[in-house]
């Protein structure tokens, strides 16, 4: 039996592929949910901040 370096090749790449989805899919998943979050904050309108000047009426 010869060695198939073409067949070995696929099946390396196909095992690598698997382990960086299955290690990486989690990671996604928050990256997603922190820019849902910060998009969320940006969108909220800001509060207003009012600083009394002492000699001055209002």
């Amino acid at each position: 039996m010869a060695f198939d370096g073409r067949a070995f090749g696929k099946e390396i790449v196909e095992i690598v592929r698997d382990y960086l989805e299955r290690q990486l899919s989690p990671l996604e998943e928050r990256i997603s949910a922190l820019e849902e979050a910060q998009a969320g904050v940006t969108k909220a309108s800001k509060p207003t901040v009012r600083v009394k000047v002492a000699g001055r009426p209002q």
